[in-house]
């Protein structure tokens, strides 16, 4: 996505480096995560339909509803991703890992499902990855 260092990423001060968060990140997210996630899945045969677990950077509150609507995920779906923005925050895009973590502890797996993980990160970049659960609880 083009023009975007604006959205997202740093800018070296006199003090070191300073965060750069624009409040246009939740409208980014839910006009290019669609087309874009759409986009990945088809290139695996698949659609959001086949995705059991959601598990994404969460960013914010309202970064978590613009991937909820956007994608039409399910309340359910995004559970990892409130509960450790609740407890730990925004810790940028590593807090993906964080979810997962959070994801691989609850057990709500069974063997086969498939999750689809996504980060953002610095000049409004976007990484996924698709896995499948092979243990469950």
């Amino acid at each position: 996505m083009g023009d975007t260092l604006d959205i997202m990423g740093w800018k070296i001060v006199e003090k070191g480096l300073k965060v750069v968060f624009s409040r246009s990140i939740p409208a980014v997210v839910a006009s290019a995560a669609r087309p874009a996630i759409l986009d990945f899945l088809h290139r695996h045969g698949l659609g959001p339909a086949d995705i059991a677990h959601f598990l994404a950077h969460p960013g914010g509150q309202k970064v978590i509803e613009a991937y909820r609507d956007a994608l039409g995920i399910e309340e359910d779906k995004l559970d990892s991703m409130k509960q450790v923005l609740g407890k730990f925050g925004n810790m940028s895009s590593a807090t993906v890992c964080f979810v997962l973590r959070h994801f691989l502890d609850s057990n709500r797996f069974r063997p086969g499902e498939l999750i689809l993980s996504t980060a953002l990160g610095p000049g409004f970049s976007s990484e996924a990855f698709l896995g499948r659960c092979e243990n469950g609880g």
